[in-house]
């Protein structure tokens, strides 16, 4: 934790007000649960957090060509519903049903890409009406709560397998991944054009071709995510991704995901996106109504997102004297 904190006030000034809330929750959390930092409950957090953290993850992509994807929950729910009906009717095996949801999140996030670049429509629009036409998708895949997933692998996820956390494992391979795929030629242009597409389209890259590479990989996540989830509930909900996708963007903007586009990193929306679901489980600890809860987590979101722009502003006015 101490290399961890070490090397984000050295590149990321702006996510130290995040690491300070997410001690915050740590400690506050530990005070219902003395068992937090246990390797059991670890595991047991961790399956509850990754389907939010890859859902986060694919944001993030989107956010970073300077869009947002209104349609993620839909296309989570999509890939859930297409990976346990399959692993329930079919012998194919966990591995056929998980490829098979995976690229149908692919085709549902390459046809969102190519509809932002050749529509001519801001993403949020055309995301919008993306979320209804894969929403009803899944409704015909599943119409109501079903599938399943082999017992033995829910166990794995949620509990470990021979003392490993694999989500945890994912976690890390997944920031592994990300770290380098930002330093090869495409993971170059998707900051490229996000940040600026005039000067990216003038220096000679695809743009089009960039925006529907990166929404396609964007739903490589969110594929992963509903994946993810079913695993860890053992069947699929048709509709259980829609509060996936405001809280996505929620954790990837407090990970310092620029609404622009070209700025932020991965570890900042893996960040946000564990605060986002300690407060949840917090706020459940400590028995207040559903109905305040939500205020609640607003009110929390909303001072944090203020106090990170804060000391973000504070830090560039240093830097430029």
């Amino acid at each position: 934790m101490r290399e961890l904190i070490r090397t984000t006030a050295k590149g990321n000034p702006d996510l130290l007000a995040l690491l300070g809330l997410l001690a915050v929750l740590l400690v506050a959390y530990q005070h219902y649960d003395p068992s937090l930092l246990t390797p059991a409950s670890i595991t047991i957090l961790s399956a509850q957090f990754l389907p939010l953290i890859l859902a986060a993850a694919g944001q993030t992509t989107v956010m970073l060509l300077g869009g947002i994807d209104l349609s993620l929950g839909a296309v989570l729910g999509l890939s859930m519903a297409v990976f346990a009906t399959y692993e329930a009717h079919s012998a194919g095996g966990v591995a056929t049903a998980a490829a098979l949801a995976l690229c149908v999140a692919v085709a549902a996030g390459a046809v969102n890409g190519t509809l932002v670049a050749y529509a001519g429509l801001p993403p949020i629009i055309v995301t919008l009406a993306a979320s209804f036409l894969w929403g009803g998708v899944t409704l015909v895949v599943l119409p109501q709560p079903g599938g399943s997933v082999p017992g033995g692998l829910v166990d794995a996820y949620n509990n470990g397998w021979n003392g490993i956390a694999l989500p945890v494992v994912c976690v890390v391979a997944a920031l592994v991944l990300w770290r380098l795929f930002r330093t090869t030629r495409h993971g170059l242009a998707l900051y490229a054009v996000g940040g600026n597409e005039h000067g990216a389209y003038a220096s000679g890259l695809h743009t089009r071709g960039v925006k529907i590479g990166g929404y396609a990989l964007a739903s490589v996540f969110t594929g992963l995510a509903g994946i993810g989830l079913a695993i860890q509930t053992g069947s699929a909900d048709p509709t259980i991704g829609a509060p996936y996708t405001l809280n996505s963007i929620a954790a990837a903007v407090l990970g310092g995901i620029s609404f622009f586009g070209g700025i932020g990193r991965m570890r900042g929306t893996v960040l946000g996106a564990l605060v986002i679901g300690l407060l949840t489980n917090l706020l459940l600890f400590t028995g207040i109504s559903p109905f305040y809860q939500l205020i609640v987590q607003g009110v929390v979101l909303i001072v944090a997102l203020t106090l990170k722009t804060y000391l973000t502003r504070n830090e560039r006015e240093g830097m430029s004297r």
